[in-house]
């Protein structure tokens, strides 16, 4: 490695770190709990909660640390007094295992329980003439309005949380009758006549002696305290023992107790006939006056139900108010069988909610049998053709009830919702099939078939006749083109061939002509040669003569 040069800088070393990332994802969801009635208070005059000007609740399950996890101040919070336990008298009644009474720990102060009041209260807090409903939480015994954030626990609200419903109401009074109420004098009066009936039977079962004070002997007493079957009674005399008849009066309870029990059914509507018919009703009733019997009791079980139900459209509502107000963004749910996208913080307030409860609709028999009803009239309209009054629709929502009359919760399981439609597609995933056509007009439209189709055939007939004969016209024409042009070809061809011969003749008597030339030179050139020869001959003879004779 090259050594560093003289006042060279290096840049520094990079730092690394180990760096961990955290998301925190909060949910929030709306709830819906029960409120004992010994917690809740509402003002004397009030005729709904809606209406109210003031009601509170008590939340007296809240430790000294949930209530510091909750943000109250911290020092007031341990200065409140502990929660002793709640002494109402319907507290008392209902508790049956000492439940009411609540026992704070010295070693542990953080789980002691405080007394917390929630208030509701309508109020010019502001002092500008115009009272709201605001919300003020106290606690300890003293109801010390308690402190968040350093500022007092005195908020505006839109409106009381708390919804109430009453199976029996009164009139212009907030608080009804429960069915305790109308169903416990009776049952006071069964229970003392049932004891009646039962000290009876155990004075018949065990009837009281009577012995003359001139024949008891000094253990007859002694016997006598000491009741047990097969006892022995020592007297002075036998036969002094009288015993007492007790008479029965079982046969002039059991029908007031009948009475009684007729008239909790009244009250309440819960018969036997509802529960399970009993075996001697048939033997005394017809199967209509049963039936009767039975759909007024379901009609009395049915409106109890449709006047709770106002609770609970109230309680609805406040759900509905609650997820719209705090609902912070879109989620998706599973609606109507569907996954969907819903946003809480586009819908509108809900005033119009009602509640739809069918009274008189007899039970599940008379049920079905009204609906097998209406699904039989739909399929006679069907069959006459009207689909403009069945669609496919309605017979889905006849078949859906029939399924839920037998008891199934879910109806998708047996038959296809012809509206269903893909989410993201937007089509329909059971589209319907083709109608089935009439036979008449089946038979109608395979004769105008037939007949469209031999007179489709005699015009393809015809047409390929047509084509025919101009395909021969033009195949005949073509031949007699190419056959001029093969005339006017041989004719061409044979007159190449007499102009080549013709040449070619020419060409051979010049080639004659010019081989007798050629002969002719080479006769006259060999001639030539053969007179140069001798000629030469004689000169050489000449001079070897003229040598020899020299």
């Amino acid at each position: 490695m090259p050594a560093p040069l003289e006042g060279q800088i290096f840049p520094p070393a990079p730092t690394f770190h180990d760096v961990t990332i955290r998301t925190t994802r909060k949910l929030a969801q709306a709830r819906v709990m029960g409120v004992p009635p010994e917690e809740f208070g509402i003002e004397r005059g009030a005729r709904t909660i809606k209406e109210a000007n003031y009601c509170f609740h008590e939340v007296v399950t809240k430790t000294e640390a949930q209530l510091i996890a909750e943000g109250f101040d911290k020092e007031q919070v341990k200065g409140l007094m502990p929660y002793s336990g709640n002494t109402n008298t319907e507290t008392q009644q209902r508790d049956t295992v000492n439940e009411h009474a609540f026992q704070s720990s010295g070693t542990n102060a953080s789980a002691r329980y405080v007394r917390v009041t929630e208030h509701y209260v309508r109020m010019d807090y502001e002092g500008n003439g115009r009272p709201i409903l605001y919300q003020v939480i106290t606690g300890g015994e003293r109801g010390e309005i308690l402190r968040k954030d350093g500022k007092p626990c005195i908020e505006p609200f839109d409106a009381i949380p708390f919804a109430a419903g009453t199976p029996i109401p009164m009139t212009h009074r907030f608080i009804g009758r429960s069915i305790a109420d109308i169903v416990m004098p009776l049952q006071r009066e069964k229970t003392a006549m049932k004891r009646g009936a039962l000290d009876n039977l155990y004075l018949s079962n065990n009837p009281r002696a009577e012995v003359s004070e001139d024949t008891a002997g000094p253990n007859t007493l002694d016997d006598l305290l000491v009741s047990r079957p097969g006892g022995v009674v020592r007297v002075k005399k036998s036969g002094t023992v009288n015993w007492q008849e007790v008479p029965n009066n079982i046969q002039a309870i059991m029908p007031a107790m009948q009475y009684l029990e007729s008239e909790l059914e009244t009250r309440t509507g819960l018969t036997k006939q509802s529960q399970g018919i009993d075996a001697n009703a048939l033997q005394n009733q017809s199967a209509t006056a049963t039936a009767q019997v039975f759909s007024a009791s379901q009609a009395r079980v049915k409106l109890l139900a449709r006047i709770l139900a106002e609770g609970v459209r109230d309680m609805v509502s406040l759900l509905h108010g609650t997820i719209r107000k705090h609902g912070q963004q879109q989620q998706t749910v599973r609606l109507r069988r569907q996954w969907v996208d819903v946003d809480p913080r586009g819908w509108k307030t809900r005033d119009d909610m009602t509640i739809n409860v069918g009274l008189g609709t007899g039970g599940k028999a008379q049920q079905f049998a009204q609906t097998m009803a209406i699904g039989n009239v739909q399929k006679e309209m069907v069959q006459a053709g009207m689909t403009n009054l069945v669609g496919p629709t309605e017979l889905y929502n006849t078949a859906c009830e029939l399924t839920k009359i037998m008891g199934h919760k879910n109806p998708n399981r047996f038959f296809k919702d012809p509206d269903a439609k893909d989410p993201q597609t937007g089509q329909l995933l059971n589209p319907p099939p083709a109608p089935k056509p009439d036979p008449k007009t089946q038979a109608i439209q395979a004769q105008s078939q037939a007949t469209m189709m031999e007179q489709q055939q005699r015009s393809q007939l015809s047409q390929q006749e047509t084509q025919l004969e101009a395909q021969l016209s033009q195949l005949k024409a073509e031949l007699d083109g190419k056959l001029k042009i093969l005339s006017a070809a041989i004719e061409a061809r044979t007159a190449d061939r007499e102009h080549a011969h013709a040449h070619q003749r020419h060409h051979l008597d010049v080639a004659g002509d010019v081989l007798g030339i050629v002969a002719h030179a080479h006769a006259h050139d060999t001639a030539m040669a053969h007179k140069h020869a001798d000629h030469q001959a004689r000169q050489q003879e000449r001079a070897e003569a003229a040598a020899d004779g020299g």
